[in-house]
């Protein structure tokens, strides 16, 4: 194929052919979960199969009635697998709308694609801030610089030349570049790397892990029980059908049914509230981690202001305003510049039309903090932050008198030699003051943030004094204390960035890697660390970070980094995200005791009654309205509840002072029917009813603790689920096999119960908080 011409790129032709050869960056849209994989995660558990072989094992005993266990495990299955799906697809849609894309150059004309539409040999122009969507070449360059650390892991600033090579997921982070694509889709570096700069590295959840640990010790306990019980059960009735059936009861009980699926409901659920706020959620994950955070670091642009600048004022030292404007106008130019401060410049004058002949530019970058053009009429001039650009003491401390006022200060140099990567003997010619708009909910939003027991540091490139007197005006903390990192080795080591972390909220003039290190040292510290930010500079913080949270519209690298987007640039969103997360985690933790219960109670029987070599007290079926109606129904409503109080990170202890006492108590009041049962001579149906009645009761009393603070709604469900159960035991109960327990001789034991199970889970639950758990 010809060389591309670099005035036209591509002709629609070309681009045709292409196409029709395959050679598409085809990328993935959307890291979210397929379909057959939630229907496949949630269908294929071990659980379930264990479920499938009692099933079957049940089928074998003809006792049909018994296979009702399987209907609120179906139930579940469904409910959960359509919430997750009708989850996905919300959330895909929303990403959909947040395709990143790229300029490219076709048929001379320059216009705005998606990133999955391009193909091999287009021209594409990338700026500061973009993220390389595909392999290419270098065919024109305006002084451009690379991170390639998402690829190398080395964070240095790459200078690329005409004619080297750029690769997918690195970061423009200097300059801009017309770039030929040589490497599309699957073929491209990135791809090639599992697309290394788009995975998000926050996947773990800590939630889900607990969970699965109990899993584990539940499936290695079940096995060698089930089997002795079952051995112990035939022994004492040489009945292989009652033994399967009494053996099924235990092993149902056991199984935390569901547990893992309402955790992954109702992530997905908060995932989907969050979307209805234009909030895009990249890892379900994240919004746990979020929850989780106790220090918030946030970049001044874009959080706490809006990012709309304007032209405050010129200062002006030799030259007359208009004519030190138009200077910074041409720099802005020369380097093609596009941030919210070059705009403000070019806004406050109609620039010149004809722009002074180029030697060369030296393009803005994070670390240099300044940026330059060399001109052919022999004149170099640079603009930049104080503290970067100038030499003179005095001319520094003027510019942070002004930016002591809340203003971004810039200072406008010219040097007698042609500029490179230092500026020799700058001589000032003023400065100009940019004025950033504070948001007007910005005191309420870190009010709220501090109140909920966030510490809140500011992490910026502006100078310290601008960003020391917008935290002030704002009362971010009680004590503001800014730091000039610049006066900081970047290379000091992460005890040094510790203490400073620690001693400090305000970070004035960071460099990209010193924010990734100030979150590293605070993570050491043991701080569950959120990132938020809207620019390419934030990026290795926000990966560094526990939780990345990017502000929509500047940086597509920022947004690729973020667990979440704030699609419509609203920092107060950030509000809903953690009261998301809390409420998905306390809610889950409420109800894994409910869960956990018939885990504990049902072990617990189980070893009782291998020790007594005796058969189960119940059957499946009789335990499936209970498990229905004390924890299946109630734990959806539940775990949906608004609960926006910090996470307590003690979800052993939270579940333990709930399920441990109740399960004792079933325990205890289980081997008193029986034992009771057999002096009076009940049959094994007035035996297994009753039991099944104590459990159902004591279940409720756990649920009515849980459930608390009641409001109309959840108090009318709580009364509705109970006398559905009460009904059950009365009319309703032949299909479950249960006998009505209120006529002669069970009259009396189920009055007992009924007195006594609240009073008793009361002194339980009081006496194993205030000696094990105190």
């Amino acid at each position: 194929m010809r060389p591309i011409d670099v005035n036209t790129g591509l002709t629609h032709a070309q681009v045709q052919d292409q196409s029709d050869r395959g050679n598409l960056n085809q990328v993935a849209q959307n890291s979210s979960t397929s379909i057959f994989k939630i229907i496949s995660k949630n269908l294929c558990t071990l659980f379930n199969l264990i479920n499938l072989v009692i099933a079957i094992l049940i089928f074998t005993t003809g006792s049909y009635s018994n296979l009702f266990f399987l209907g609120p495990v179906i139930t579940n299955f469904l409910i959960g697998t359509y919430q997750e799906i009708h989850a996905k697809k919300q959330l895909d849609r929303l990403t959909l709308l947040n395709r990143q894309k790229v300029l490219v150059l076709r048929d001379g004309q320059q216009q705005e694609i998606f990133q999955e539409e391009l193909v091999l040999h287009d021209l594409i122009i990338l700026q500061r801030g973009n993220q390389v969507p595909a392999d290419g070449t270098v065919r024109q360059t305006s002084h451009l610089e690379v991170d390639e650390s998402n690829l190398t892991g080395e964070s240095a600033a790459v200078l690329k030349a005409t004619g080297e090579q750029v690769l997918s997921g690195s970061l423009i982070i200097s300059g801009q570049a017309l770039i030929e694509l040589t490497a599309v889709g699957d073929h491209s570096f990135a791809n090639r790397l599992a697309s290394s700069a788009k995975n998000q590295q926050h996947n773990v959840s800590k939630l889900l892990n607990i969970i699965n640990q109990i899993i584990k010790i539940v499936t290695l306990t079940i096995i060698p029980l089930s089997v002795l019980l079952f051995w112990a059960s035939f022994q004492h009735t040489h009945n292989t059908s009652t033994a399967i059936l009494g053996t099924s009861a235990s092993i149902i009980g056991m199984i935390p049914q569901g547990l893992v699926l309402l955790t992954s409901v109702a992530l997905a659920v908060g995932a989907v509230h969050l979307s209805r706020k234009q909030v895009l959620v990249k890892s379900m994950t994240a919004l746990e981690a979020l929850a989780r955070v106790d220090t918030l670091c946030l970049d001044k642009t874009g959080t706490i202001t809006t990012g709309n600048l304007k032209l405050a004022d010129i200062i002006s030292i030799q030259l007359s305003k208009p004519k030190l404007l138009t200077i910074c106008q041409n720099i802005i130019q020369a380097t093609n510049e596009n941030n919210e401060t070059a705009q403000a410049i070019l806004a406050a004058q109609e620039p010149a039309s004809q722009l002074p002949e180029v030697q060369s530019i030296v393009a803005f970058s994070s670390e240099r903090k300044w940026s330059a053009v060399n001109f052919q009429n022999q004149q170099s001039f640079a603009m930049g932050a104080p503290n970067f650009i100038l030499q003179d003491t005095k001319q520094i401390q003027v510019a942070q008198q002004y930016a002591q006022q809340g203003l971004r200060v810039l200072a406008v140099v010219q040097s007698a030699s042609l500029i490179t990567d230092q500026i020799d003997q700058p001589e000032l010619l003023g400065y100009l003051l940019i004025q950033d708009e504070i948001r007007p909910t910005a005191d309420s939003t870190f009010k709220y943030l501090h109140n909920q027991g966030l510490n809140l540091k500011v992490i910026s490139g502006d100078d310290p004094s601008t960003v020391k007197n917008i935290a002030t005006q704002i009362q971010l903390a009680e004590q503001i204390k800014a730091i000039d990192m610049s006066t900081v080795n970047p290379q000091a080591n992460l005890d040094t960035y510790a203490h400073i972390a620690q001693t400090y909220n305000i970070f004035g003039r960071t460099l990209p890697e010193q924010k990734q290190k100030l979150i590293q040292a605070l993570q050491q510290k043991g701080h569950q660390v959120a990132m938020t930010g809207d620019g390419v500079n934030d990026v290795l913080a926000m990966r560094q970070s526990d939780c990345g949270v990017a502000i929509a519209g500047n940086s597509d690298a920022a947004e690729s980094a973020a667990d979440f987007v704030l699609l419509n640039q609203n920092f107060d969103s950030l509000i809903y995200v953690l009261n998301e997360g809390r409420r998905v985690i306390n809610n889950i933790e409420r109800v894994a005791a409910l869960y956990l219960i018939k885990t504990m109670y049902s072990a617990l029987l189980t070893v009782i009654f291998i020790c007594l070599r005796s058969g189960y007290p119940f059957h499946p079926a009789q335990m499936t309205p209970v498990n229905a109606l004390t924890v299946g129904i109630p734990t959806f409503f539940l775990a949906l509840q608004p609960d926006f109080r910090p996470p307590e990170g003690r979800f052993y202890k939270n579940v333990l002072q709930v399920a441990l006492p109740a399960a004792l108590d079933i325990t205890l009041v289980i081997m008193v029917i029986v034992g009771s049962g057999q002096w009076l001579n009940f049959n094994y149906s007035q035996i297994s009813t009753l039991a099944v009645w104590a459990i159902s009761l004591i279940s409720f009393a756990a649920l009515w603790t849980i459930a608390r603070p009641l409001n109309r709604g959840s108090l009318s469900i709580f009364i509705i689920l109970f006398l559905t159960n009460l009904l059950i035991f009365i009319f309703w109960g032949k299909p479950f096999e249960l006998i009505n327990l209120f006529t002669q001789p069970q009259l009396i034991v189920s009055l007992i119960i009924v007195v006594i199970f609240y009073p008793l889970f009361r002194v339980t639950r009081e006496l194993v908080v205030r000696y094990l758990f105190k």
